[in-house]
């Protein structure tokens, strides 16, 4: 009776998610947010610039509700509202895409004449063979355990030939997936030569990871023993 159960919920899963409403996973639109993403984004924005997370009574959180809709319909009516077309680069994501770049980590790649794909290992690997990506590309693997070992050993970057688009690089890591940019796509770019990074990016010594908040402008004084 429970495999007759199993075997129904595959069944039904597959019909309704993967052929009929199959647009619903985290990576089908790139550059896009993810349905919840946007939702928390305007969460966020009434708690900072409205109510400053504070408790309010009812009758003053409707006194803001309707100031919050005017505002924002003004925004969209006169198109005050700005929308960032590039993904915007941390000190962070800098560091750690220029010590990707220096380290060994060996990469496949695939041209394909405007694009070029590039499979990088994941984690503390270095390197990575053609049937780790055909194991990528053709999916194959028969329980959960193997995808979740298999699916996140490998990156893939695909890049265009343009040096001036390398910002629109993909990646499918879930750095990537949240911010639009990641280390991957920007240690890939500093190989190919196509940007360089900023010189605070290199004051990290290879291998350890920046600490949190803005790094200091004033060094320490003379001192004499």
């Amino acid at each position: 009776m429970e495999a007759k159960k199993q075997i129904a919920f595959v069944e039904y899963f597959e019909n309704e998610w993967l052929n009929s409403h199959n647009t619903w996973y985290e990576n089908i639109q790139h550059f896009t947010p993810s349905t919840n993403d946007g939702l928390e984004s305007f969460n966020k924005i009434i708690k900072d610039e409205d109510t400053y997370r504070e408790r309010i009574p009812l009758s003053r959180f409707r006194i803001i509700t309707f100031e919050t809709v005017k505002q924002w319909s003004s925004q969209y009516k006169h198109k005050l509202k700005q929308y960032i077309q590039t993904p915007s680069i941390t000190l962070d994501i800098w560091t750690k895409g220029y010590q990707w770049a220096k380290s060994d980590k060996s990469v496949i790649s695939m041209n394909h004449g405007y694009t070029v794909e590039y499979y990088a290992p994941a984690d503390d690997e270095f390197k990575i063979s053609n049937n780790d990506i055909d194991t990528i590309n053709t999916m194959k693997w028969n329980t959960f355990d193997q995808y979740r070992k298999r699916a996140f050993n490998v990156w893939y970057i695909k890049m265009q030939n343009d040096p001036t688009n390398w910002m629109k690089g993909i990646c499918n890591c879930p750095a990537f997936f949240k911010c639009y940019v990641c280390k991957h796509v920007v240690g890939v770019s500093i190989r190919l030569k196509f940007c360089k990074p900023p010189p605070a990016a290199k004051d990290i010594p290879i291998g350890h990871k920046r600490k949190r908040g803005r790094p200091n402008k004033a060094t320490k004084t003379l001192l004499i023993d």
